[in-house]
């Protein structure tokens, strides 16, 4: 179902899941501020997604699911982005490193996302970035 024929009735509460996915960057684009906007105009939006780089754009509060189906946490979208563990343990968020020669860099990926947090180690040493 298109989201245009469900606004012709104009619902004053949206149910999405996973709204962004398989659409192109500029679809992306349209979508979060469609959503910024119906939002400005009262209607409640509530979006299940694993792509943590619209949800700033979308979304003042977020809840984060356990994979044992149980609100793991309840607060603003913010602090829930930036919290590192909280993501990891949600399994929002995974790190993986590569070895390069002597070099090792430690990578956290996110769903859609690009390399979020990027850390360079030599053997032996820690040194982040």
């Amino acid at each position: 179902m298109s989201i245009a024929t469900v606004l012709v009735n104009n619902p004053d509460v949206l149910l999405l899941d996973e709204p962004s996915a398989g659409l192109d960057p500029r679809t992306q684009l349209w979508l979060m501020e469609l959503l910024q906007e119906l939002g400005r105009a009262g209607k409640t939006i509530v979006t299940a997604t694993h792509d943590l780089e619209i949800i700033d754009h979308i979304s003042n509060r977020s809840i984060v699911m356990g994979e044992d189906h149980r609100i793991k946490i309840d607060r603003d979208s913010k602090s829930v982005l930036s919290d590192y563990e909280l993501l990891l343990s949600s399994n929002l968020v995974h790190e993986h490193t590569h070895l390069h020669g002597k070099l090792v860099h430690e990578h956290m990926h996110a769903h859609g996302q690009a390399h979020q947090a990027h850390g360079h180690a030599h053997i032996g040493e820690q040194h982040n970035h």
